[in-house]
């Protein structure tokens, strides 16, 4: 009973991710702005709003105007739901699966407007700053001195690479986006984060231009695999380690 009760919040919290992103690019307030159809831009009904059933219920389409309504909806919130569950088996406390779930939204709330848009917002990134370095403080599972160094040199490394190409490599919100890994992770555990992310991203560059779906000029929301090695890394970090580590006797 206690993971549908969690699914459903992570549901819940995926229904706001998806709102927060359109809203954000549109300028609307979080807070006033209401629910509507990107296409007619109707408000939507509180019948019509209810995560993943109403996508269903609707057939993925405006009740309106019939428009195809995007598949972030039903992803996001059923990704969330599932992220929420695992997080709260992790986790040891309440006050760690509280910590890993706000982590998760904020990675996927960046994961999602980088894929859709190729940028990493600031209004995002540096809130979870803050809020990484104030839990990982008050809990103690990040040590300060690792916390602080990690958040320092991912974003180091993410800067030398800003300045040598002169923005062509990396933007500046990969360099916040480092040092929010670095914050939520720690110096080592960031590194491993970072160089998963690198692997994702190598392989999938690959892919793409296998599948000539692109060429080596064509851009790649890398926020998307530093988000989703974060993720990883925060469930599984301590395994990867000693297996990575294990294969040298």
């Amino acid at each position: 009973m206690i993971g549908v009760i969690i699914f459903l919040l992570g549901v819940s919290i995926g229904s706001f991710i998806n709102a927060a992103v359109f809203r954000v690019r549109e300028g609307e307030s979080l807070v006033k702005s209401r629910s509507k159809c990107r296409t007619c831009e109707v408000p939507i009904g509180a019948k019509d709003l209810v995560p993943v059933l109403s996508y269903l219920r609707l057939k993925g389409r405006c009740r309106n105007c019939k428009s195809v309504i995007s598949w972030q909806y039903p992803v996001v919130e059923m990704v969330m739901g599932i992220l929420f569950v695992v997080a709260f088996f992790h986790a040891d406390t309440l006050l760690i699966f509280a910590r890993d779930a706000i982590f998760l939204s904020y990675l996927v709330i960046l994961f999602v407007y980088d894929l859709r848009y190729m940028l990493i917002l600031d209004k995002f990134t540096i809130p979870a700053m803050i809020i990484a370095i104030l839990l990982n403080l008050w809990i103690g599972i990040v040590p300060p001195i690792a916390m602080m160094l990690g958040g320092l040199a991912l974003a180091a490394f993410f800067h030398l690479q800003y300045v040598l190409s002169k923005g062509a490599w990396v933007g500046g919100g990969d360099i916040r986006m480092g040092a929010l890994m670095g914050f939520m992770l720690g110096l080592g555990y960031g590194l491993v984060a970072l160089f998963i992310a690198y692997i994702f991203g190598a392989l999938v560059g690959v892919g793409l231009i296998v599948m000539k779906k692109a060429d080596r000029k064509t851009p790649i929301p890398f926020g998307t695999f530093l988000a989703v090695a974060t993720a990883i890394v925060l469930f599984i970090g301590p395994e990867l380690v000693s297996s990575y580590l294990s294969l040298f006797p």
